[in-house]
């Protein structure tokens, strides 16, 4: 029997939809999940930094998912498609789809229409919310560290009573005025991992101040008078190899508080944070600035373009996925999740290495955006190719069934045969 071009062909691709869009979801959350479960790092130093409460939890989870969005997307579409035509064919009913005429090239254009919807789904949220989390964990935290200095200033910083914990490092003041502005007897050195990691000193100052606010952004303590004494690194009772006297020290707090949660890269990869528009016109920026800082003139230009060509590995894995969910019940097993992660670990590989190139200068930005899911879009639909007209138990990517490798080789043996004495 061959299914009409109407009603059952209709019904079929409800199915299909009835199938794919739940999986999708169930997928999603998943690889959501997973992606969370890798941030937890980021997100205990914001518990302990800022304590535990529903919004130093909810809203730092929230920022740091929307980033990989555009990521979680295509992968969790892959394997809803695996799933999908892996059931269908492990309950017959694919082979069953086959006999009645219904073909994978017919099965595949809802599966490439959910692709090209999901496609403009990612670009959204790579264009936009992407840029939206990070500027909004930005934000979060340069609103906590401000809340936390202050209660620091305000209520933690007692006289002469060491301060152990103030911002990585030892402060010690022997009088501190009651504004909690001024202090006498200073001393201040690194503590915890700083003094192990970093090269020891102390700095010992008759007088010091706080200036400035956490309000205004330029919260700044200043040590008039002093006298810094440099040691070996992760050494600290070894003998001074180093004195310098000082006039005036000043040390930005809010800085170094915020390089201990964001990272000292924060500033300098700020383009990240920008939407499109804005990201465009930071490139044509210092593409027209002279002299033209060529590093981050390809780093954010790359960015730029790789926010709309990544996200389409969701029509390249679908294709993918359609392959290696269609398997023969009668050969066991299929390994179609197997094929799934090297498909990713394949494509996430292209993309690194070509984004390289292109921050190097051997490839255009556009280029290197849009080349590694060119590639898999070719390799994936001669796939679906070849498993559109071989039988389900044929392999796609056997030498046998190559085009014009596989006409080749039975050439070869028909001529040996025919070579053969009767």
């Amino acid at each position: 029997m061959i299914l009409a071009p109407g009603g059952s062909a209709i019904l079929v691709v409800r199915y299909l939809l009835k199938e794919l869009i739940p999986q999708f979801l169930s997928a999603l959350i998943v690889i959501c999940s997973i992606i969370v479960v890798s941030q937890l790092v980021r997100l205990s130093e914001v518990l302990v930094t800022f304590g535990l409460s529903l919004e130093n939890v909810f809203l730092p989870f929230l920022y740091l998912i929307l980033p990989f969005i555009s990521i979680a997307v295509p992968m969790a579409y892959l394997f809803a498609v695996i799933l999908t035509f892996g059931r269908l064919s492990a309950d017959g009913e694919y082979p069953g789809l086959l006999a009645a005429g219904y073909s994978l090239k017919r099965a595949a254009m809802p599966v490439m229409a959910v692709a090209v919807v999901l496609y403009g789904v990612a670009s959204m949220a790579a264009l936009h919310l992407e840029a939206w989390g990070r500027r909004e964990l930005v934000q979060f935290l340069y609103r906590k560290t401000q809340t936390e200095l202050d209660n620091m200033v305000k209520y933690r910083m007692q006289s002469g009573v060491f301060l152990d914990d103030f911002l990585g490092y030892v402060l010690y003041a022997e009088k501190i005025s009651a504004d909690r502005s001024k202090f006498e007897n200073v001393m201040l050195a690194p503590g915890g991992d700083a003094a192990k990691r970093d090269a020891g000193f102390v700095l010992l100052a008759p007088t010091g101040a706080i200036s400035g606010s956490v309000q205004t952004g330029d919260l700044k303590m200043s040590l008039d008078s002093g006298v810094a004494y440099a040691t070996r690194a992760g050494d600290p009772d070894a003998p001074p190899v180093s004195v310098l006297k000082f006039n005036r020290a000043e040390i930005d707090l809010l800085r170094i508080f915020h390089e201990q949660i964001l990272g000292s890269d924060s500033a300098s990869d700020d383009y990240r944070s920008f939407g499109p528009r804005q990201l465009y016109e930071f490139t044509q920026k210092i593409d027209t600035t002279e002299p033209k800082n060529l590093s981050l003139y390809r780093r954010a230009s790359y960015l730029f373009h790789s926010r709309l060509g990544s996200p389409f590995a969701v029509v390249t894995f679908a294709l993918f996925g359609m392959v290696l969910g269609i398997s023969d019940p009668r050969r066991g097993k299929s390994w179609g999740y197997i094929g799934a992660i090297v498909t990713i670990i394949g494509g996430y590989v292209m993309v690194m290495g070509f984004k390289r190139f292109a921050e190097a200068g051997q490839l255009s930005a556009p280029l290197a955006a849009w080349l590694p899911n060119s590639v898999l879009l070719i390799f994936g639909a001669f796939l679906v190719y070849q498993k559109h007209r071989l039988p389900p138990s044929e392999s796609t990517l056997d030498l046998d069934n190559l085009p014009l490798i596989g006409r080749w080789r039975r050439g070869r043996r028909v001529k040996a045969a025919s070579a053969l004495p009767p």
